[in-house]
């Protein structure tokens, strides 16, 4: 068994939890609930910070099998966009067809969105999840940039000041834009993936790795431990996921559920959310003050991301693909599937 395929379960436990945090507390916060805040899923908030972590051991990787600049440009763009944009104009002509108080947008702010890049305009998010994609490109170019400056072997270098200014950014001196621009809030959770990725690579510098890991372990400390001391934990957790994943201990998680919620993750992310509120919307008097409140948005959202991976994503990737494989005269290299990104549908991986 490919013991990477844990990082497929982990997407899938990732996305069902953001899901169940917008269903319950996201939602109680906005329009209220009848039921008891007890079920609020609080901690699902950090499936985003772990599809950060595993952007960070996949895109890591993708670098060792890449020959250039614009082909991972490519297949990072092939495997984000075509999803992204079918699931955007769906949630923006539903919540125009039905209202979301506080969250409409109009035909210039959505085509805004197109981009993905909407928060250099100042543009509002279409969905509220869309600011995570954001933080992903941002990832890749100061990949990219390592990349094409043959910095990529530096970074255990350039990761311990990457999180060293986020610690400055947080508590000494904003940075504004450049923040943003340079993920500080968010990059720890990148850099671990690629600790984590380096410690299967090379299993020889295990000693040096670990205390780059432990490093990124106080820094999230430092910077979540204002938020409390149970939702820290929580993140800390992810650690020992990861690390218990790399060591084949974590097989019992690849099963058949989780598997499927990991393929549909990314679909499944991008159209939850304002879809799902407005089926609680139309929804709710059926329920009362029942949690089955969350269960139409639940399964709708799942099927809806069922159908788009199946007839959106996957058919439109291939064909990308094959048009890049005609265009460059060579075919593509074809290895084994891990996750592309924290995000996005499964790609490559080493089977070692």
């Amino acid at each position: 068994m490919n013991r990477l395929l844990f990082l497929d379960a982990l997407r899938g436990i990732a996305a069902l939890s953001v899901a169940l945090f917008h269903y319950t507390s996201v939602y109680r916060s906005l329009y209220g609930h009848g039921f008891s805040p007890r079920y609020d899923f609080d901690y699902g908030l950090y499936g985003v910070e772990l599809f950060f972590m595993i952007s960070g051991f996949v895109i890591f990787f993708s670098f060792d099998r890449i020959k250039s600049g614009g082909e991972f440009l490519f297949n990072r763009a092939i495997r984000l966009y075509p999803t992204y944009w079918f699931s955007m104009i769906t949630t923006f002509l539903v919540v125009q067809t039905f209202g979301l108080p506080g969250f409409e947008t109009t035909v210039p702010q959505m085509l805004v969105n197109l981009t993905m890049f909407q928060k250099l305009a100042r543009v509002p998010d279409v969905d509220g999840v869309y600011w995570s994609l954001f933080s992903e490109w941002m990832f890749y170019l100061m990949m990219l940039a390592l990349f094409m400056t043959n910095n990529l072997k530096r970074i255990l270098w350039v990761g311990p000041v990457w999180v060293l200014l986020s610690l400055v950014h947080k508590y000494a001196f904003s940075f504004g834009v450049g923040g943003a621009l340079l993920n500080l809030y968010h990059g720890v959770f990148f850099y671990a993936g690629i600790l984590f990725y380096l410690l299967r690579k090379h299993p020889e510098k295990k000693p040096i790795i670990l205390g780059h890991l432990l490093f990124s372990i106080a820094a999230i400390v430092a910077l979540y431990l204002p938020e409390g001391l149970a939702h820290t934990l929580v993140i800390i957790s992810f650690f020992g996921l990861f690390y218990l994943g790399l060591m084949g201990k974590l097989e019992f998680m690849v099963n058949k559920v989780l598997l499927f919620l990991g393929s549909i993750s990314y679909a499944l992310y991008l159209i939850h959310q304002f879809v799902g509120y407005v089926i609680i919307n139309e929804t709710r008097a059926l329920f009362g003050d029942s949690l089955l409140v969350i269960v139409p948005p639940l399964v709708i959202s799942l099927t809806a991301a069922w159908l788009i991976t199946s007839y959106v994503e996957k058919p439109v990737v291939n064909k990308l693909k094959n048009w890049y494989k005609q265009r460059n005269g060579a075919p593509m290299q074809e290895e084994r599937k891990i996750p592309v990104s924290g995000f996005a549908k499964p790609e490559t991986a080493p089977t070692k």
